[in-house]
């Protein structure tokens, strides 16, 4: 049995919950402290640090205090494990939701390994605050 790798509080919040891993947490967070100042929402930022196996239960408690999630990630937003963690919350987790579980990814395509191309398909600051706002405003 593989032991859990427990994820990291990045950021604490009572408005939303955001869970994400490698390269995307560094742009969650700035959208989530630009969202802090500029409209008083507070973003809880989860950093999983691992996905096979994740921390559920970190997941779980967060979702559970903040009643809303947004899965962000670098894989294309089809068939990836944030679709699958997406689908965990709004089946086990349903109950304690107030609004539609949000995913944040690459768009369904090949990744193009040149910067101004990758920036144009993998999740930017400004794709994650404006899901953030959006959900923290449902």
């Amino acid at each position: 049995m593989m032991s859990v790798v427990r994820a990291k509080v990045g950021h604490s919040g009572t408005d939303v919950t955001v869970i994400t891993d490698g390269a995307v947490v560094p742009r969650a967070l700035q959208a989530a402290q630009r969202l802090e100042r500029e409209h008083a929402i507070k973003i809880e930022l989860i950093d999983l640090r691992s996905l096979n196996p994740y921390d559920w239960d970190a997941i779980a408690t967060s979702v559970q205090k903040t009643s809303r999630a947004i899965v962000a990630y670098e894989d294309t937003l089809s068939w990836g494990y944030g679709a699958e963690i997406a689908a965990r919350i709004a089946d086990e987790l349903f109950e304690h939701l107030d609004a539609p579980v949000k995913r944040v990814a690459a768009k369904d395509t090949f990744v193009a390994y040149q910067p101004v191309l990758e920036s144009a398909i993998l999740p930017q600051v400004q794709d994650l605050y404006l899901a953030m706002k959006e959900l923290a405003e449902y």
